[in-house]
């Protein structure tokens, strides 16, 4: 008996002493949001009284990152659930927020990315001096980074939707910092156009779910009937126009490319994965059962894997080029999670859980992957001042370590073992494999054939753009000036590239380890409890090893003991190489392009000048030209028409308050009709 009561008193100890724990790391967190608050307010006060420093910001944002990571490794797999008291609220509404296994890998994601773009912002925002306010900078970028915690931890829709639009709005005040340009500002309204849809859209579905359901609680909320259908189709739209998914892409291609380096890293490593966060916090945990729903998402998601690949192969603004092919990898995780769902429906809840494992999965790779390429990409354009590839090119040299960084990235893009991105694209391909293998339907095996076709041509497609983007930005020699007299960057942007590099190596080689943890967090749905099971060709671990020492092996034979040897090349008396010599950004798409010109409408123009041309041109001059079909077919005769209709309904301004008051007064009218039959 005295055993039994010590045997539980420790019990007991270590229960307390847990709890005491769970409540000291959820205080980190909450304190975190906090202190991101209170560093909000500071860096507007103290821009205005110029005394903002970007190097005490910088470590500001860090420290705070690293406190939240630090937070979750406190909490281990607990779940909690914190709402606010009096006078913290909105409105009448207490705002919950709620910390799970899912939450907690976005939290780790937005943590470590907001650690990183504190390290590079050091030495790139020299880059910027003079184009961009700091203290606008500084308030809106922790406002931004503050709103997106406050979207993952969110357990309601009126807490949720609060945070989104803070989320939205301090994110086009910073596509648009570099405001002087009017290319920027262009890109700054159409983002904020596209975030008002989006919103609009999750109100809506979130109302009609509030009215189905009667609770704001996404726990509370059931998608498995047919009622709900319709809100799931707003809530979806509303998430794929947030996340760049076809054909509600427009935005992406302006957005990240006019954003400073470090925001665009955050937009497309975290911020774009907030919407799958919400399909599968709201969506897939709610019980999505609709087939219309699931193969719609099953669609988009499928094309926009290709067309963003296709489009990212034909650009020549290295921005652009990675926005391009941040829509093939929101694509692929769409696909990913309508794959779970069909398998959920047709009772196979082993490929249920690969592709689910593998559509977060994937959103953790390409979220460290994509920050790591957009933060290279800055360090090119404030060392180089451009980041055409026509005026890249012999960077290698000049900015080894960020080559060697954004080379790296490309590789896991690319889907090369032993980078994280092979794992996770590994997984979805099993996961087809599994479904048409497994799959009853033989319209759903056919699919699954047809889907693995698909990502195989998507995968053919994403290497000959990273292979253009890294042979003719940073191989050959220096096409202009500017890159020519480039020089590595700062210690900072290196440190931080350096981190996210290891971050992708580590998920890489330890990548079954990696799928074993997100499995074990139940991703699936509240009643799942199919474990999930994944084995990778080959050991990873070993894998690495051996292309480590296959590297070394070649070094030390071939490179290490080659003497360079100088002699001249039959040239035909022209003298030394020309940079025009080289392969450029549109041949090397050429051949490509050409192949698909229906869908990317190319064209080339050539002239030829001189007085005998024919033999001996003077100056040749190629232009290419690439229209996007939706923009000029769908998007501009749209914008057009509304143009039209908003001028007129400006007739009704007349100025006149009589008129006006007829105007409320038909209004109130029609509304009383309308209630009434209702």
């Amino acid at each position: 008996m005295r055993n039994y009561a010590i045997a539980l008193l420790d019990d007991r100890i270590e229960a307390g002493l847990h709890g005491n724990l769970l409540m000291k790391s959820a205080e980190i967190i909450l304190g975190t949001v906090v202190l991101l608050t209170l560093a909000a307010v500071a860096a507007f006060v103290l821009s205005h009284q110029k005394k903002l420093s970007n190097r005490l910001m910088s470590f500001l944002l860090c420290a705070l990152a690293a406190s939240s990571l630090a937070a979750l490794l406190g909490t281990g797999f607990q779940q909690f659930t914190y709402v606010t008291p009096a006078p913290f609220l909105l409105g009448v509404f207490p705002m919950s927020f709620r910390l799970d296994g899912l939450s907690r890998l976005f939290v780790g994601l937005l943590s470590l990315i907001l650690f990183s773009a504190g390290l590079f912002s050091t030495g790139y925002l020299k880059h910027l001096e003079g184009r961009i306010s700091s203290g606008l900078y500084w308030t809106t970028f922790l406002l931004f980074s503050l709103s997106m915690f406050g979207v993952v931890l969110s357990g309601d829709a009126i807490t949720f939707i609060v945070m989104w639009e803070i989320m939205s709005l301090s994110s086009a005040a910073l596509v648009g910092s570099d405001h002087s340009h009017h290319l920027v500002q262009k890109s700054a309204l159409i983002y904020l156009s596209a975030t008002r849809i989006a919103s609009g859209l999750l109100c809506g579905g979130f109302l009609w779910m509030h009215s189905l359901c009667g609770s704001w609680s996404f726990v509370d909320w059931n998608f498995g009937t047919a009622q709900a259908i319709f809100p799931a189709l707003l809530i979806l739209i509303g998430f794929c126009i947030k996340a760049g998914i076809w054909p509600f892409h427009i935005w992406l291609p302006y957005a990240y490319p006019a954003a400073p380096a470090t925001v665009s890293a955050v937009m497309s490593g975290f911020m774009s994965k907030i919407s799958i966060y919400g399909l599968i916090r709201i969506l897939v945990q709610g019980g999505l059962y609709a087939p219309e729903i699931i193969n719609l998402a099953f669609f988009l998601g499928a094309i926009s894997a290709f067309w963003g690949v296709l489009f990212a192969l034909v650009q020549n603004d290295l921005k652009r080029l990675l926005a391009y092919s941040s829509i093939e990898n929101i694509g692929l995780i769409l696909l990913a999670l309508a794959i779970a769902l069909k398998a959920r429906a047709a009772n196979l809840p082993i490929v249920a859980d690969i592709a689910m494992t593998a559509a977060v999965f994937h959103c953790l790779n390409h979220g460290l992957v994509k920050s790591l390429l957009f933060l290279c990409a800055g360090a090119v354009d404030s060392q180089a001042h451009t980041r055409d590839l026509h005026k890249l090119g012999g960077l290698a040299k000049k900015m080894p370590w960020t080559m060697a960084c954004f080379f790296l990235g490309s590789f896991s893009m690319c889907s090369i073992p032993p980078l994280n991105g092979f794992a996770s694209k590994w997984l979805i391909y099993q996961s087809l494999f599994q479904s048409a293998m497994l799959n009853v339907s033989y319209i759903e095996r056919g699919i699954a054939l047809a889907t693995i076709c698909l990502l195989s041509a998507v995968g053919a497609l994403a290497i000959a753009t990273f292979v253009k983007a890294m042979g003719v930005g940073f191989l050959g020699t220096s096409r202009s000036t500017m890159a020519e007299h480039a020089q590595e960057a700062s210690a900072g942007m290196r440190a931080s590239q350096s981190l996210l590099v290891v971050m992708c190596a580590g998920l890489g080689v330890f990548a079954s380890s990696a799928v074993k943890f997100i499995s074990q967090l139940s991703l699936l749905s509240r009643d799942s409890a199919a474990s999930t099971a994944v084995d990778f060709p080959l050991s990873i671990p070993l894998l690495t090893g051996l292309l480590v020492v296959t590297c070394l092996i070649v070094y030390l034979l071939f490179l290490e003991s080659s003497k360079v040897r100088i002699f001249k090349t039959w040239d035909c008396g022209f003298g030394a190489l020309s940079t025009k010599t080289q392969a450029s950004s549109d041949s090397f798409a050429q051949p490509l392009a050409r192949i698909f010109r229906p869908f990317l409408r190319y064209e080339t123009n050539s002239t030829i000048k001189g007085r005998d041309r024919r033999h001996f041109p003077e100056e040749i001059t190629v232009e290419v030209k690439i229209v996007s079909i939706l923009e000029s077919r769908i998007y501009l005769p749209s914008l057009a028409v509304i143009s039209l209709g908003a001028k007129g309904l400006a007739k009704l301004q007349a100025g006149s308050i009589h008129l006006y008051l007829i105007y409320v007064c038909s209004t109130l009218v029609i509304l009383l009709l309308v209630g009434t039959a209702l």
